[in-house]
């Protein structure tokens, strides 16, 4: 019964794909829709690529070891489209442009959209490889026998049908079917974790009872009723400069990332732009909450492989519970495990074209910056924007093999951090400042802005890799300013 509801939604949205694909003629449709996006359609792109594996699988896998903390991706998220919608829609539409960098080389010059261009495919990319993780990471776990290659093949295929076929058309319609799939889904599972926990204060002590009763309490260093609180029930529970990084993170990255532009063009005007991105800022933050619950409830009703490992190593008592494999099936293992086998499945499917999603906006955005700012081109555009997707899936999921699922979330705070650093400061002055800001200044801030961060975060430096780029992209800007003044 659960592979029948998973092939529902599959058939469902590959169905979606074959319609939105009819409407794709050149490159144009493909890219930006024509134009012709309503706020429907615009605001299920929107919310289809943000509502990836780290709104769902990455928070309640952070849930189950950080509590509230782990709302921090949907709540920034959502203040991004805010921002995007009240400050940047308007502004973008009117610069004519189709991407970000041809706004920004059309004030100073050629060389800084190729670097650009280069870098910023870059951030993306990596946060086109945590949903490619995610996605290989969770076939498995629907499929057992499944292999990790056949896995491999199987997240290119899905993420084809989404994207390749339809292009914008796809992200928006499969986006609304997916969101309201999403929606039913968490509400479900929120009502559920509430009344198998006996009410919304049960499920924090529930937790808060299972860590100070049991020798996870020791493993995990929760001692008191002030440690469970200072770390399940804090927003900043992993230290104030990084969860408020995260979130400011988020905001710059969402307004960095071309996906973004790129429905904000296809919608048919201005007010539909706008009313997109203001349902986007409502939309996703509440999928959030759903995940957090669910990552507190696992918590107080399973162990990990890991910890159980631990335990016997260091001899302390294991806890008769289920176990599951690693934190990314926290929320996976809650549907199997407490939902009934046809919903499971409905839910399941929902979840795998959650992260299927999440990367197929993205990668939108990636072969518009490549057909466009890398290597334009004047010819079949719309077939070498369709290579362009496929070749990064393969590189994508090639990585995905080698690396270890549990980093879903920081990958993706890392991906809107280089975006930040590259693109928002650039962009910003080029939309209100033009040409009053030296070019050369501009070039230093999109190069060394996210070469700072990255030296930062590996120097593992106690100040976000955030400010640390973002702090040099407005020194530069400013002194370009003055210098061309």
């Amino acid at each position: 019964m659960i592979e029948a509801g998973i092939l529902l939604v599959i058939i469902l949205i590959t169905l979606t794909g074959i319609l939105a694909g009819r409407k794709v003629q050149r490159s144009s449709d493909f890219l930006t829709g024509g134009g012709r996006a309503s706020t429907a359609l615009t605001t299920g792109a929107l919310v289809g690529t943000l509502l990836g594996s780290q709104c769902t699988l990455g928070t309640a896998q952070l849930a189950f070891n950080f509590g509230v903390s782990a709302w921090w991706f949907t709540l920034g998220s959502g203040l991004g489209c805010l921002f995007l919608g009240l400050f940047y829609a308007l502004p973008l539409r009117k610069s004519g442009c189709t991407t970000q960098f041809q706004i920004i080389s059309k004030n100073y010059g050629a060389l800084t959209e190729k670097a650009g261009a280069i870098l910023c495919t870059t951030g993306t990319f990596v946060s086109i490889l945590a949903q490619v993780i995610a996605c290989v990471g969770f076939i498995p776990v629907l499929y057992p026998s499944i292999t990790p290659f056949t896995a491999s093949i199987l997240t290119v295929i899905l993420m084809c049908m989404y994207i390749v076929m339809g292009g914008t058309w796809g992200a928006g319609m499969g986006g609304i079917v997916k969101t309201t799939l999403l929606y039913v889904s968490c509400i479900a599972c929120l009502i559920l974790v509430v009344a198998k926990s006996g009410g919304i204060v049960e499920t924090f002590s529930s937790a808060e009872n299972f860590l100070l009763n049991s020798d996870i309490g020791r493993l995990t260093k929760i001692f008191s009723h002030e440690d469970f609180t200072s770390r399940y029930l804090n927003l900043t529970a992993r230290g104030t400069l990084k969860d408020l990084g995260s979130c400011v993170s988020l905001i710059l990255g969402i307004l960095s990332t071309q996906s973004y532009m790129q429905y904000i063009l296809s919608s048919r005007g201005d007010k539909e732009a706008k009313s997109a991105m203001i349902w986007g800022a409502l939309l996703v933050p509440p999928i959030g909450i759903a995940g957090v619950f669910i990552g507190l409830f696992m918590r107080a009703n399973y162990l990990t492989q890991a910890e159980v490992n631990s335990l016997i190593s260091l001899g302390l008592e294991v806890p008769d519970l289920p176990v599951i494999a690693s934190t990314i099936q926290v929320f996976p293992a809650f549907i199997i495990n407490h939902v009934s086998p046809i919903l499971a499945g409905v839910m399941l499917g929902t979840l795998l074209i959650t992260t299927v999603s999440g990367s197929s906006g993205l990668l939108l955005g990636v072969s518009a910056i490549a057909v466009e700012d890398i290597f334009p081109v004047k010819t079949h555009k719309l077939f070498f924007s369709r290579l362009t997707i496929i070749i990064t899936l393969i590189i994508a999921v090639t990585i995905a093999n080698i690396i270890p699922v549990q980093a879903i979330n920081d990958l993706g705070f890392l991906s809107m951090t280089l975006r930040a650093s590259v693109v928002f400061m650039p962009l910003t002055c080029a939309l209100w400042f033009g040409k009053k800001i030296s070019p050369r200044f501009i070039l230093a801030s999109i190069i060394l802005s996210p070469t700072i961060a990255i030296i930062g975060a590996l120097m593992k430096l106690p100040v976000e890799p955030l400010f640390t780029g973002f702090s040099v992209s407005i020194l530069l800007c400013v002194m370009g300013f003055w210098f061309k003044r």
